[in-house]
């Protein structure tokens, strides 16, 4: 062997590497082993002037992705995840690793089912509008701390000011919990966590829940 030609890599050192890209539970890991070579650059599609899009986080047990939405005939995100028929089409998607950072998996579409996803997020510090006239109901805030098979986070829900707190949770509607300053942490790996200014959480992904208890910090997640 030549002096300057670089040494073998030991059979066991190669699993060893290979073992370190690998993480349990992480579709991104898999997804990204698909790839054979470098993907082109995503071209990301136009934003219809006639539709609102917005930018969100789509975020299961084992898949994590971001992209846009358009909410067509909607004003609103919760209105029209609540009223989804079959699968949401998340634009100009990208593959995310379970700690939020972006693998070289892309696509212009990625159709995502809302009945596996546990948590739709707005990540970033978004302004806090006054909800129109017609939209607007006097409603108490509750503090949750909410178990999903994934993740444990806390957040604040809005419920009517004669409403019981019971009721909300033990209701099946809306599908999707409308939820503001919402902080996550992964079961998988404790160090992973995540803030999202509004997020709906899907009642079916649920395990348990309960109010954010006095002597409890919401901040503690983070």
């Amino acid at each position: 062997m030549p002096d300057d030609a670089p040494s073998p890599v030991p059979q066991a050192e190669r699993a060893d590497r290979a073992s370190e890209r690998y993480v349990e539970g992480d579709a991104a890991a898999h997804l990204e082993e698909l790839l054979a070579g470098e993907l082109a650059p995503l071209v990301e599609l136009p934003a219809d002037p006639s539709a609102e899009t917005v930018d969100v986080e789509l975020v299961g047990p084992h898949l994590r992705l971001s992209g846009t939405i358009g909410l067509g005939r909607f004003r609103r995100l919760s209105d029209f995840v609540n009223h989804q028929e079959g699968l949401i089409a998340l634009r100009n998607a990208t593959v995310l690793r379970r700690n939020g950072t972006a693998t070289m998996v892309t696509a212009p579409h990625i159709w995502v089912s809302p009945t596996e996803i546990s948590l739709i997020g707005q990540p970033g510090d978004l302004p806090q509008l006054p909800a129109p006239r017609d939209f607007y109901i006097p409603k108490a805030v509750k503090a949750l701390i909410v178990v999903t098979p994934g993740h444990t986070l806390t957040g604040d829900i809005y419920i009517t000011m004669d409403g019981e707190i019971s009721a909300f949770i033990e209701s099946t509607d809306p599908p999707f919990i409308p939820m503001t300053d919402v902080r996550t942490r992964s079961l998988a790996d404790r160090r992973v966590t995540a803030r999202y200014s509004f997020a709906l959480v899907n009642r079916r992904h649920i395990v348990a829940t309960t109010e954010l208890q006095p002597g409890m910090a919401a901040g503690s997640i983070l």
